[in-house]
């Protein structure tokens, strides 16, 4: 139990790292020093940092990817109801960082994090997106497969917002897309869909 909690705490305090400060301030001893642990414990737990990246990275990318199972062509969803599938995981807050969003822990190992991480975020992704144009394609007879795999890429680089990526509450006056009441309606605009079915 107490090696769980020891695993627990450093996977935590490195994933608080990357949504504060990006995967590049990570280190071992920045890590141990978050979880109030020795930093050789990290190595202890893990062997390397990549490995401890790597099970954070499935910590927030698994529950995304089974949440849109249920996407895919010829499954009789509607626009709509492909829309809320798709894009209620990216609101997902991430794994240990109730502040922060499993999203942008994603975007942060895709971005800056080691080549065998970024070539695994970016490829599920990918594979999901297929099957997200393929659900999406028979509404969309006006756009070309380009024109939605371009308009998907959009609405989830609002989905993930600007920097810096966490659940704080916007400036006075702003809207936050990073809530599903804006962005439902921002995609259904960027897909010029017809009014909601």
């Amino acid at each position: 139990m107490a090696t769980d909690s020891t695993r627990t705490r450093l996977l935590a305090a490195a994933e608080k790292i990357l949504v504060e400060q990006g995967v590049n301030a990570l280190s071992v001893r920045r890590v141990g020093d978050g979880a109030g642990q020795n930093p050789a414990l990290v190595t202890y737990h893990f062997k390397s940092l990549f490995n401890l990246l790597d099970e954070l990275c499935s910590i927030n990318l698994e529950p995304m990817l089974e949440a849109w199972t249920g996407i895919g062509p010829g499954r009789g969803l509607t626009a709509d109801e492909v829309l809320r599938q798709w894009l209620a995981p990216m609101l997902r807050p991430a794994a240990f960082t109730p502040n922060g969003r499993a999203l942008a822990v994603l975007d942060g190992l895709a971005a800056h994090g080691e080549p065998a991480l970024r070539e695994r975020v970016l490829r599920s992704m990918e594979e999901f997106s297929l099957r997200l144009r393929g659900a999406l394609a028979p509404s969309l007879p006006h756009l070309t497969d380009d024109e939605i795999r371009a308009r998907v890429r959009f609405i989830s680089g609002a989905a993930l917002g600007p920097p810096p990526r966490t659940n704080t509450a916007p400036l006075a006056g702003s809207v936050r897309l990073d809530d599903m009441h804006f962005l439902l309606p921002f995609a259904r605009a960027a897909l010029s869909l017809p009014p909601a079915e």
